[in-house]
Parts: structure tokens; C-alpha cells; sequence
């Protein structure tokens, strides 16, 4: 009797512990869970990542896939599609079985570059195939050239760091019915948590690990007849143009992350982690522009301002290209002109560029500059 009852007990044992785990395993495939976990990685990727993608890839990617770590051989996740450039659609929930790294605690992320991925996305199955060539990652890799780019990146987000991941899989997006409960769970308990979704993968896109800076100037702002005087006014006028920006939660329309005022003074744009908008495929760079005009051609004469930078502006760039380029191990190399990257007479012929490398190379710069 005794030992019947043992083994009664362990059947109920058994019976509840697989319930309980059926039970988490349900949870953790349930729509609003995926949404939260896969908001939670981006949220941790922007901030704490010591590498990121490089923004060229960020900035061609058409869809994503998100497929938060488990331990289940088929995983749930999210893909999201682009609707403007800085627009993402709701996302749909899909599953990823297949071949990846061994560690089941790494999150996976499957960018789609070309027209091809992302209608295999859309019919319903994307496969994944493994890539001989790893994908690339910023600050190493920190330009891309478009010969580089091909249809799929993936990489994979583990212990607080993002690396290139080669896996084999297949994506599907859940079944017309399923998907049509978890659009209704979605829409009806989890519109919450859905805007931090899409808060989160903007955020992610729009975040850069600084890799370059890039000099500017402001010269004059249109129907105005001299330089903007402070942040406020370019910030106006970058608004007017459609430089706006959501990063870590905030928008931003200023698009450099520095201006140098005409007495010297510091003033921070939009945050250094933040994608830039000042120089197309360099935006991974610092912007920092100096308030003024120093074209010839277009201020021959100083009726627009003065015609070079003064002391006090040259003296509050360089302690501030030093600062960031000590902060983010940036080379002189990588410190560069707007025209040396671009079809554009900035920062003017007049600035005296060659004179700041110089002083970028100098050992004993002030390593700190205070920025207002």
C-alpha cells in the first residue's frame, strides 16, 4: 500500500510539474510576453551595447526580425517592416526554427536589406541561410560601402553584447487564424505595450556608437541675413526640414550633436548616441558646427558674419574634438570636413582646418571640455 501510494504521488508530481511547465512555456509564447521581452532587448542593445550595427545597414534595413532567447526548438518573435524612414509598422508575431548558436540565451536579430528578403517575409517563409561572410559591426566596421551590403544580416545579443551570428533557419509568420488572435490580444490588452515596442525598435535605429566627427559650419539660414546665433534657432529651422529624430524615448530636431557659439560657448544638439542628420552616410559621425559663414564665394566681404572662426571658437572645437575623440577612440584620421565627404562648400575655404589637425595632435590638449 505504502509503495502504491508513493508512486501515486510521484504521478501527481510529474502531472503538476508538466502542467506548471506547459503553463510557462504558454506564457512565454503568448503574444504580449514575446512583445515585452523583445522590447526589453532593444531597450538593452541601445543603451548597454559596446557594439552596435553600423548605420548603413540600419539605415537600408526594410524589415526586421526579432527572436528573443528560449529554449524551445521553435522560438516566437516579432518582424516589423518599415513605413517611412523613421516609421515602423505594428508588428506581426512569426516563429524561428533552425540552427543557431549553441547558447539558447542569445536573442537573435535578422535585418532584411534587399526586395527579396522582405517578400519572402511577406509570402509567409523567409529562410535564413548560413552567410559565409559575418555580418559587420560598429565602431570596427564603421562605413559601409553598398558592394558590402547583401540580403540578410544576422547577429545575435548575449551577456550585454551584439555580435555577427551565422544561423540556418526558416522564419514563418504565424497561420491566418493564429494571427488574427494575437492582433486581437495586441489591440485589445496590449496597446501599451506596443507603442514601447515601436518606441523601442525607432530608438534602436536612430542609435549610433560614435565612430568619426565630421566639422560644419552654419553659415546663413534662408530668408535670415546672418548666422543662427544658438541652438534654439537652428533647431527651429532643422525642424522646418525634417530632421527629426526619436531617440531613447526623446525627439530631437537639431541635427548636429554640437554648435560652437560665436563666444565660445559649447551647446549640446541632439545626444551623442543619437544618429546624426548632417552628412548622408557619415551620420554615424559627430556633427559639431561652428556658428558663421567662412566661404568666400558666399561671404566674401563679411556682410553675413565674420569670415573665419575666432580664437575662442577654434580653442572650444579643438578641446571638444580631443574630449570625443578620447571618449570614443576616434583617430585623427576620422576627424574630417563636411566637403571632405560630401558635394558641399562646408565648412568654407576659409576655415582653418589644417591649423585644427594640428592641434589635435598636440600632446599636452586640455582633455575635457565643458559643453552647456
Amino acid at each position: 500500500m505504502r509503495i502504491l501510494l508513493l508512486r501515486y504521488t510521484a504521478a501527481i508530481s510529474l502531472c503538476l510539474a508538466s502542467m506548471f511547465a506547459t503553463a510557462q512555456s504558454t506564457r512565454a509564447t503568448e503574444p504580449g510576453a514575446v512583445l515585452s521581452r523583445t522590447t526589453q532587448f532593444l531597450k538593452e542593445l541601445s543603451q548597454s551595447s559596446p557594439t552596435t550595427v553600423p548605420d548603413a545597414v540600419l539605415n537600408r534595413t526594410q524589415c526586421v526580425v526579432l527572436i528573443p532567447a528560449g529554449t524551445r526548438r521553435r522560438r516566437a518573435g516579432t518582424a516589423s517592416c518599415r513605413e517611412t524612414s523613421d516609421q515602423w509598422n505594428a508588428p506581426i508575431l512569426v516563429t524561428f526554427k533552425g540552427r543557431a548558436d549553441p547558447r539558447r540565451s542569445a536573442d537573435i536579430l535578422i535585418f532584411l536589406v534587399s526586395d527579396a528578403a522582405v517578400k519572402s517575409l511577406r509570402s509567409g517563409s523567409l529562410q535564413v541561410a548560413s552567410s559565409t561572410k559575418p555580418a559587420p559591426l560598429a565602431p570596427k566596421q564603421a562605413i559601409i560601402n553598398e558592394h558590402e551590403l547583401g540580403n540578410i544580416f544576422t547577429y545575435q545579443y548575449a551577456g550585454h553584447k551584439l555580435s555577427s551570428s551565422r544561423i540556418q533557419g526558416v522564419v514563418r509568420q504565424q497561420k491566418d487564424t493564429e494571427q488574427a488572435r494575437s492582433d486581437k490580444v495586441l489591440g485589445d490588452g496590449n496597446k501599451k505595450i506596443t507603442r514601447q515596442y515601436l518606441s523601442a525598435l525607432t530608438s534602436f535605429f536612430n542609435t549610433i556608437i560614435p565612430t568619426g566627427i565630421v566639422i560644419h559650419h552654419t553659415a546663413v539660414l534662408p530668408d535670415e541675413g546672418a548666422p543662427p546665433r544658438n541652438k534654439k534657432e537652428v533647431d527651429k529651422y532643422h525642424a522646418t526640414k525634417g530632421f527629426e529624430i526619436t531617440c531613447s524615448g526623446h525627439v530631437y530636431h537639431v541635427a548636429y550633436h554640437y554648435l560652437i557659439l560665436a563666444n565660445g560657448r559649447i551647446q549640446k544638439g541632439r545626444p551623442e548616441r543619437c544618429e546624426g542628420a548632417h552628412a548622408k552616410n557619415y551620420n554615424s559621425y559627430l556633427g559639431i558646427s561652428v556658428i558663421g559663414d567662412f566661404d568666400s564665394r558666399d561671404n566674401p566681404m563679411g556682410e553675413k558674419g565674420p569670415t573665419q572662426p575666432n580664437p575662442k571658437q577654434m580653442a572650444a572645437l579643438a578641446r571638444l574634438s580631443h574630449h570625443l575623440m578620447l571618449r570614443y577612440h576616434i583617430p585623427v584620421s576620422r576627424v574630417v570636413r563636411h566637403n571632405d565627404i560630401a558635394v558641399t562648400r562646408c565648412p568654407g575655404d576659409r576655415f582653418p582646418f589644417a591649423a585644427l589637425l594640428r592641434r589635435l595632435k598636440t600632446p599636452g590638449l586640455k582633455r575635457s571640455s565643458r559643453a552647456q
